[in-house]
């Protein structure tokens, strides 16, 4: 049975909502817990350092975890100035007068909520909220079916150098038959807190949208079939060029690069917001050896 304590919070003028520090039975994480949770054990989620799985819990080994080193001013406790672990936090909320939100949002534990790298993680959840509020108040009057917004994340890579992570929405308005989702991403320098975009990921002037079109186009066609993906002459045929602003939304692993597609950007409907994966292998003479991702290629 899960067990919370609500915490008030700031958010966008348009919404208000409350911060629920969820408690679960402890997993243990794919990379250490360097940094202390929020009020000791408070119990937040642990996110796994993997592809959309928490891993059974197994003793980890200290030696491998990521200990990315922060200024004495950022670190949550004192004597500890490391990034600390990726947690998961749920928020809740109104939306007008009869919409509602509940989102899982993840945070790092070892520095502070106000931090850059923990505002620039929260910064997609707060943008979705927003934009789904002013949908539903869009036409001057709310729905009398109101509406709602789900969404939670999926943390690709917690490394020494990268944070990656990816946020699926979900959000019903006035009564429609299926929902709106909409997927976006963040890959963060932890040095710099500076947000990397695919292009920063690749040597300047290589032919690596082509390359990259190419191969998702393989891969989503083999793992869902013909017909899933449009092919050229059908649809929106400006999905899946060879253009930097079709491959924004992605996200790193160790030994991929995960590129994710809005429903009907690459296919029909029925496609949702469908996935490719491409392994670095594939990619090595295009991705920037001294690049964010180039120790990925070792």
């Amino acid at each position: 049975m899960l067990h919370g304590e609500l915490c008030r919070f700031a958010t966008l003028p348009t919404v208000t909502g409350s911060r629920r520090c969820v408690v679960l039975p402890a997993l243990v994480l794919a990379v250490s817990v360097l940094g202390a949770s929020c009020a000791g054990h408070d119990g937040r989620q642990m996110i796994a350092n993997g592809v959309g799985f928490t891993p059974e819990p197994t003793v980890t080994a200290v030696e491998e975890a990521p200990a990315h080193s922060v200024a004495a001013d950022r670190a949550r406790v004192e004597g500890r100035n490391t990034i600390g672990s990726v947690v998961a936090e749920v928020i809740s909320g109104s939306l007008g007068e009869a919409g509602s939100y509940e989102i899982s949002i993840q945070q790092l534990d070892g520095v502070w909520e106000d931090d850059p790298l923990n505002v620039a993680l929260r910064r997609p959840v707060l943008a979705e909220i927003a934009r789904t509020a002013d949908d539903l108040a869009s036409d001057g009057e709310v729905p009398a079916e109101g509406g709602s917004l789900t969404g939670a994340a999926v943390v690709h890579l917690l490394d020494d150098r990268l944070l990656s992570v990816v946020y699926d929405f979900e959000s019903y308005l006035g009564g429609a038959a299926r929902p709106v989702e909409t997927v976006r991403s963040v890959l963060l320098d932890l040095d710099t807190s500076a947000l990397v975009g695919v292009a920063d990921l690749f040597l300047p002037g290589s032919p690596w949208p082509e390359t990259v079109a190419f191969l998702a186009r393989r891969d989503m066609t083999e793992r869902l079939g013909e017909g899933a993906i449009w092919g050229e002459g059908e649809g929106d045929r400006s999905g899946l060029g060879a253009d930097e602003a079709n491959y924004r939304i992605f996200g790193i692993t160790a030994s991929h690069l995960v590129l994710r597609f809005e429903r009907y950007q690459v296919g029909p409907g029925a496609s949702g917001a469908p996935e490719a994966t491409i392994p670095w292998s594939l990619l090595v003479g295009l991705v920037d050896p001294d690049g964010p991702v180039g120790h990925l290629l070792s």
